[in-house]
């Protein structure tokens, strides 16, 4: 793991890597994102938002 984290989305790699990645709708406004090879990693929040719409 970096000790540089990023969400510099222009240094976003294959198609195939973006789709490591998930999201669940579990609830009213919760939601629960996750890294589908390691299924110990994940985050759950109250609030989801597509990275391209904050640039």
């Amino acid at each position: 793991m970096s000790t540089n984290a990023t969400d510099d989305t222009s240094e976003a790699t294959s198609e195939e890597e973006s789709r490591r990645y998930a999201e669940l709708h579990i609830g009213d406004e919760e939601f629960v994102v996750y890294d589908r090879e390691n299924h110990q990693a994940w985050v759950q929040s109250t609030v989801s938002l597509d990275v391209a719409e904050l640039r």
